[in-house]
């Protein structure tokens, strides 16, 4: 496992601290492991996302929120400084939709240790506090089961099936609709 040695240094954004983890601001500093990650979780992550470990998808990726078509968060355990876990705030809509929807995936061998839950709580106050959204969606392939488990845990609320929703490797796959709303955020 790739550690993300220069985490305190001055291309790092950490954007929020937790008890266990803290997240960063995705850099260009951050492309190696990132890419380490990618690329040891491939099976894991497929079928639910799929993600290049190629340096120009990073790129691109990093391009995308400079352009303000997401917000990236990077999970990095605070003791270890290892690299657990990817957070996407996409289809961010400031205007009177309010809204964002979630994407994450985790690193294999660190799952069930509580990171994610943790993170996916930083992202959903600074998604409430700062940026001002009314709701945050994760839409869930109804096969994940891990995956709803964990936004149960946090406090979604399941509102719906969409057939077809999502492209996911090469076919559109249904997905079940979890919300978070801002009102019910403590």
């Amino acid at each position: 496992m790739v550690k993300f040695a220069p985490l305190r240094s001055a291309f790092v954004h950490t954007i929020a601290r937790g008890e266990k983890i803290e997240l960063q601001i995705p850099s260009s500093a951050h492309k190696k492991c990132f890419i380490d990650f990618v690329r040891r979780n491939k099976e894991f992550h497929e079928p639910w996302v799929y993600v290049s470990g190629d340096p120009k998808y990073y790129e691109q990726y990093i391009r995308r929120m400079k352009m303000g078509k997401m917000l990236g968060f990077f999970v990095f355990v605070k003791d270890t400084e290892d690299f657990v876990g990817v957070i996407n705030l996409n289809n961010v809509r400031l205007d009177p939709f309010g809204s964002g929807s979630l994407g994450y995936y985790a690193d294999e061998a660190q799952c069930g240790k509580g990171y994610m839950k943790e993170a996916i709580k930083l992202v959903l106050r600074h998604s409430f506090h700062k940026i001002g959204l009314n709701r945050v969606e994760a839409n869930i392939q109804p096969e994940n089961k891990t995956s709803i488990a964990l936004v149960k845990s946090i406090g979604f609320v399941k509102e719906g099936f969409s057939e077809k929703y999502l492209k996911i490797g090469d076919e559109y796959k249904d997905h079940e609709r979890w919300a978070y709303l801002a009102d019910a955020f403590k």
